[in-house]
């Protein structure tokens, strides 16, 4: 009871004199020109209250539930003298739209008579309304009560969050084009990213308008004056916005009006500033009346617009500035009491119902674009099909030309390397026949005529850039003739990447490299055993000599020396035990002995490097070759 002053005695004394109203009930706002000055520091209290007897409630967990109250100030339930609710807030900074949930528990004395007081205190001659009130079970009321709070503040606070997200994500869209302004010439909305920024603007003003009515009772730590003021100018925001939304979506701006809003925008946002009318709050309900010029102008664009264009979007647009003022005009009056309050504010609903309007207009819009681009697509689409065909004609053409030049550089490498290779060595033998000269081995040089040719042949084979293929190839040519020369061949081959540059011809000149390199031992070196390598290794960066260098080292344990040294590659390493070979400089003309100019040239052509290393034990060479040629043909 320490909380009641002098003038709410009406809930203690015996003889107040009390009257039988109806509920909902309402006391109506006093006329503007009879409000007495200073009346805005009075308070007016309004006490109702209610009878339970002792035989209506069969349990002591009761719910007062009560659909709204009105007030411009303040509301507590008392029971039995004891406070069990209050509001919190000043003037309309309350939780009035909520509905009323009190728990009685606790505060009604089994099998006596209980009495509820509701003290209201408003604003003066400002009036205020009570709707009708239920007391019973949580399971009998607890339905109602829901149901109530989707409508009035549930449903508006998800509306609203979904909308402020696509605002955010309107203004991420914006970000987006400009920083990549100039990027994307002809696929960029009209306006650029002015009708994105637009309705991000229009997302976080309705939010912030709806604030009025979705304030709970926690409220916030802001006075009422700028509160009020915050909501104005967010209620005021949104049609201006909306203006030039629909100008821009629609292709159709009014430039003129359009700076006249922004003009009467600022001037709305200054004259409501709570340094002018704190003092006379009683001004709040006529500033609320500043949205109607631009909540105008925006009906006029888009009935404009409809008449213009008469697609559905537009003719639903344009019918909902009627209905929107239709919407308000019932607000206003629940507000003056002059209708029954137990209704829903429909005010929320309305910037809601008119964002989603935008998205479908700005749907429509984007959905009509896409068919004119489909259309656009579908005649390009044949063009391309025409220039397509003319473009397999001529590149059928070009195939067989290319085709054909192929066949004949093929037939001139083939001739050029059977003149050089079979013929040049048949030639030889036949020549010393001819002149009685050191009698030769006929079958041997036949031998060697047909291991050449049966290599060129292996070389046509596709090898699909697996070098591994290529030297089994070689072996199986070449392994018989060393077995019949005496010598063991030994092959450790290990896993090696794809040299994507080893067409017929390279694969001819990796072969003939070999081959020579493997005749030379026979003929030469009197050795009995020969070991073939492979390795993934990298290149010498001191050409031959360092090359050497790691050969020697390769010979000897089998593992590649100078790890970093250059370009990755692969490496073929071929070790004899028999006399050691070191050729002279390439510089060195060898007359009469043209094996090793032959490797020299090949691997140049290749764009590899190859080594010759002397050992105590024998000849070790090193061929490495490139993972990609560069300018070598």
């Amino acid at each position: 009871m320490a909380e009641l002053d002098a003038g709410d005695s009406a809930m203690t004394a015996a003889g107040a004199d009390w009257q039988t109203v109806s509920l909902p009930h309402a006391r109506p706002r006093a006329p503007w020109p009879h409000r007495v000055p200073g009346a805005a520091d009075r308070a007016e209290v309004q006490w109702y209250r209610i009878h339970i007897p002792a035989t209506a409630f069969t349990t002591q967990r009761l719910r007062l539930y009560a659909p709204r109250w009105q007030a411009t100030g303040t509301l507590a339930v008392y029971v039995n003298g004891q406070r069990a609710w209050q509001s919190r807030g000043d003037r309309a900074w309350n939780n009035f739209n909520h509905p009323l949930w009190v728990d009685l528990g606790g505060l009604l004395a089994p099998g006596k008579d209980a009495w509820i007081y509701l003290r209201m205190a408003n604003q003066a001659n400002t009036g205020g309304a009570l709707s009708s009130m239920w007391i019973g079970s949580a399971a009998e009321l607890l339905p109602s009560w829901r149901w109530r709070t989707f409508l009035q503040t549930a449903l508006p606070t998800y509306w609203r969050g979904s909308f402020l997200l696509l605002g955010f994500f309107a203004l991420g869209v914006a970000v987006w084009l400009r920083l990549t302004r100039g990027q994307h010439t002809g696929l960029e909305p009209a306006g650029g990213a002015r009708p994105f920024v637009l309705f991000f603007c229009m997302g976080v003003a309705q939010a912030v308008a709806a604030l009025l009515f979705l304030v709970d009772d926690a409220g916030l730590d802001m006075s009422f004056a700028w509160f009020a003021w915050m909501t104005l100018v967010g209620m005021v925001t949104v049609p201006v916005c909306a203006f030039h939304f629909l100008g821009l979506v629609q292709n159709r701006p009014r430039p003129r009006l359009g700076r006249a809003l922004v003009v009467y925008w600022v001037v709305v946002v200054v004259a409501t500033l709570p340094y002018w009318w704190v003092d006379h709050p009683g001004v709040l309900g006529l500033q609320r009346l500043a949205v109607l010029p631009p909540a105008l102008a925006q009906i006029y664009a888009a009935v404009a617009n409809a008449w213009r264009e008469r697609s559905r979007a537009n003719v639903m647009l344009a019918a909902w500035g009627p209905v929107s003022l239709a919407m308000a005009w019932h607000d206003l009056r629940m507000q003056s009491y002059k209708v029954d309050m137990e209704g829903i504010y429909l005010t929320p609903y309305v910037n809601l119902g008119l964002l989603t309007l935008f998205v479908y207009v700005a749907f429509t819009h984007y959905t009509r674009a896409l068919a004119v681009a489909a259309r656009s697509r579908a005649v390009l689409a044949d063009q391309l099909a025409a220039q397509e065909r003319e473009l397999l004609q001529a590149h059928e053409r070009l195939r067989v030309a290319e085709r054909e030049q192929t066949l004949l550089n093929e037939r001139q490498r083939l001739m050029s390397e059977m003149h050089d290779g079979v013929g040049s060595s048949l030639m030889s033998a036949l020549r010393q026949v001819e002149l009685g000269r050191t009698p030769i081995d006929i079958a041997q040089v036949l031998r060697e005529c047909i291991d050449d040719l049966k290599i060129a042949i292996d070389s046509l084979e596709s090898t699909d850039a697996d070098l591994l293929a290529l030297l089994g190839a070689l072996r199986f040519r070449l392994g018989p003739r060393l077995t019949g020369a005496g010598i063991a061949l030994r092959w450790r081959m290990t896993d090696l990447p794809p040299l994507p540059w080893l067409d017929a011809q390279s694969a001819l000149h990796v072969l003939r490299i070999l081959q020579e390199v493997l005749t030379n031992i026979v003929k030469h070196s009197d050795a009995t055993e020969i070991t073939v390598t492979t390795a993934a290794a990298q290149a010498a960066q001191g050409g031959p000599s360092a090359l050497s260098a790691q050969a020697g080292f390769i010979g000897q344990s089998g593992q590649a020396a100078g790890e970093g040294l250059g370009e990755i590659g692969v490496r073929v390493c071929v070790h004899d035990n028999g006399r050691p070979f070191m050729p002279p400089p390439p510089e060195v003309p060898l007359p009469g002995r043209r094996g090793v100019a032959n490797i020299r040239n090949r691997v140049a052509v290749l764009g590899a490097q190859c080594a010759w290393q002397p050992l105590s034990g024998g000849t070790s060479f090193v061929l490495w070759l490139p993972l990609s040629r560069r300018g070598a043909d």
